[in-house]
C-alpha cells in the first residue's frame, strides 16, 4: 500500500470502504496508526502457572488467532514473534480489553500488552482505526509483536486475556463467573526466513512503511474466499530515501524532488518473471490516484518466483522503465526497473513484499533478511510532522536481519 510521506491523512471510519482503503497509499511517514505506541511485547520474568480454565466457562468475548505466528529477527537484535487475535464481542454492552498476556504453554509469562499500547494495537478489521471499546456484536484485531531473545520463542503460545464492562452486573445474566479468557493457543511458524539481496542499492533507504509497530502495512487484514482472514503486508516495506533528514528537496511537489525517485531496481534472488504490468502513468506527489481497475491497484507491477510459494513483489514503478519480461529468468542483483510514483501511490517510492501467492491482495506475507546492511538512523514517528523528519542517528551493522519500520539503512552498491 502506498501513501503521502506529507502528514496525516486520516478520513473517519464510517466514510472508509474497500476502494478508499486500497487506494488511501503507503508512504506515509506521519499516518494516525504511526503514534509512539506501539504494540510491541517485551518480556517480562517468569511467572506461575496460571492454573487451567474451568471447564465450559461463558464469557463475553470470543478470541480466536487469525493465523500462525510468524517469526523474523529485527534490527533491534530481537527475533519478533507476529501475530494477530480476532475478538468478538458477545455482549449487550460495549466490553473493554484490558490486558493480553503471552504465556508459553507451561505458563511462564512472555509479555504483556496493556494501557495505551493495548489501544494502540486493538483495531477496526479493515479501517485500522484503534479502539478503547469492543461495540456488541462487533470483531477487531489485536496486534502482537512478540519482541525475544533470538532463537528463544517456543513452539507454541497461549494467553490471558482480561477484559472489563460498565456493569458488573450484567455479568449474571450470562453466568459469567470472572472476566477472563484464559486461550488460544497459537502456533509459531519457526521456517527460517528467506534471506534475499536488497531491491535497492545505495545509502539512506527509509522503512516507511513495514513490520512491526502498527502502520498501513502491519495493519492490512482482507477477507479471502469468506473463510479465512489474510495479512498480505506484515513484512512488506516501501522504500523511501533520506537526504539530509529530509525525503525530498524544496515542497516536493514534484517526483524529480524526491531523492527515491529515478533509483534502480535490482531481482533479489535468482528468480522467474511471471508478471509484468506496464502502462500505468506517473502521479504527482500527493494525488492520489482513484483506481478504475484492479490492474491499477499497484501502478506499474513486477513479479518473480523466487521458487515454490514465494514470490517477490515490486510497484508503483516508473513507466517504461521495465527491463524485463513474463518468462525471464533473473538473477540477483540484476536491474529489472526504476524507483517511481506510478498507481495510487501518494509520493515515489518502491512497495516490496514476499508473498506466498502472485496475487499481492489474497496471499499471506512471508518473512525475509538481507545478508548485511548498515542502520543509520531510526525516525520518531511521532516527533516528525511532514517532511521535517526527527532522526535518531545510529551507525550498527546488521546480518541476517529485516529493517524494522523506521529503520534508515544504508545498503553495498551493486
Amino acid at each position: 500500500m502506498i501513501s503521502s510521506p506529507h502528514g496525516r491523512r486520516a478520513a473517519p471510519a464510517a466514510a472508509l470502504t474497500l476502494l478508499a482503503l486500497l487506494t488511501a497509499g503507503c508512504t506515509n511517514v506521519s499516518d494516525e496508526s504511526s503514534t509512539s505506541v506501539t504494540a510491541t511485547v517485551t518480556p517480562t520474568p517468569a511467572a506461575g502457572d496460571s492454573g487451567p480454565a474451568s471447564p465450559d466457562q461463558t464469557s463475553a468475548i470470543l478470541v480466536q488467532p487469525i493465523h500462525d505466528a510468524q517469526v523474523v529477527l529485527g534490527t533491534d537484535g530481537k527475533d519478533h514473534v507476529d501475530y494477530e487475535l480476532m475478538v468478538t464481542s458477545i455482549f449487550a454492552v460495549p466490553v473493554t480489553l484490558t490486558s493480553v498476556t503471552v504465556l508459553d504453554r507451561g505458563g511462564a509469562e512472555l509479555g504483556r500488552i496493556d494501557g495505551e499500547t493495548l489501544v494502540a494495537g486493538t483495531q477496526m478489521l479493515l479501517t485500522r482505526e484503534p479502539t478503547s471499546e469492543i461495540e456488541p456484536s462487533t470483531s477487531v484485531s489485536v496486534d502482537v509483536d512478540l519482541a525475544l531473545e533470538p532463537g528463544t520463542a517456543p513452539q507454541s503460545i497461549t494467553h490471558r486475556i482480561e477484559y472489563s464492562v460498565p456493569d458488573p452486573h450484567l455479568l449474571l445474566m450470562m453466568d459469567i463467573d470472572e472476566t477472563v479468557v484464559h486461550g488460544p493457543e497459537v502456533t509459531i511458524d519457526d521456517s527460517a526466513p528467506l534471506v534475499i539481496e536488497p531491491p535497492v542499492a545505495g545509502d539512506g533507504w527509509l522503512v516507511s512503511n513495514g513490520c512491526c509497530a502498527p502502520n498501513l502495512h502491519r495493519d492490512l487484514r482482507l477477507s479471502v474466499n469468506g473463510s479465512r482472514i489474510e495479512t498480505p503486508e506484515t513484512f512488506a516495506i516501501d522504500w523511501a530515501r533520506v537526504e539530509d533528514g529530509r525525503i525530498y528537496d524544496g515542497d516536493g511537489s514534484e517526483n524529480e524532488q524526491h531523492y527515491a525517485f529515478g533509483a534502480d531496481v535490482f531481482a533479489v534472488a535468482e528468480a522467474t518473471v511471471i508478471e509484468v504490468r506496464e502502462g500505468q502513468p506517473e502521479q504527482l506527489p500527493d494525488v492520489q490516484l482513484v483506481p478504475q481497475s484492479a490492474a491499477e491497484l499497484t501502478g506499474n507491477l513486477v513479479v518473480l518466483e523466487l521458487e515454490s510459494d514465494v514470490f517477490a513483489a515490486y510497484g508503483h514503478l516508473q513507466p517504461g522503465s521495465i527491463t524485463v519480461e513474463v518468462g525471464d529468468t533473473v538473477t540477483a542483483g540484476q536491474l529489472i526497473a526504476t524507483l517511481g510514483n506510478s498507481g495510487p501511490s501518494g509520493g515515489p517510492h518502491l512497495h516490496f513484499a514476499l508473498v506466498d501467492q502472485p496475487n499481492i491482495f489474497t496471499a499471506r506475507s512471508l518473512p525475509y533478511v538481507f545478508e548485511r546492511f548498515t542502520v543509520v538512523g531510526t525516525i520518531d514517528f511521532a516527533d516528525s510532522t511532514g517532511d521535517n523528519l526527527a532522526i535518531a542517528p545510529e551507525s550498527k551493522e546488521a546480518s541476517n536481519a529485516h529493517p524494522l519500520y523506521g529503520a534508515i539503512v544504508d545498503f553495498a552498491e551493486n
